[in-house]
């Protein structure tokens, strides 16, 4: 079952980019993690990021990542 690993804002005095990545394990056991990065319109300081609007952005991407993992665990 898909979970997040990680949301991460990177950046300065701004958030520059959020990195979302999540992770499954294979039948064999072998943990498989897929990421994508998020480059914010506005600039804003990452106190002024809420939790909230963090994670609307990664449910946006939640789909596309869940994808590429069963298609990663497939191959094997």
């Amino acid at each position: 079952m898909p979970t997040w690993k990680s949301k991460i804002c990177r950046g300065m005095d701004v958030v520059e980019t959020i990195t979302f990545t999540r992770q499954d394990t294979d039948q064999t056991g072998k943990v498989i993690t897929v990421s994508a990065c998020h480059v914010p319109a506005e600039q804003k300081s990452r106190e002024e990021w809420s939790q909230a609007e963090i994670d609307a952005i990664g449910e946006s991407v939640v789909k596309d990542l869940d994808r590429e993992l069963e298609r990663r665990k497939s191959l094997n």
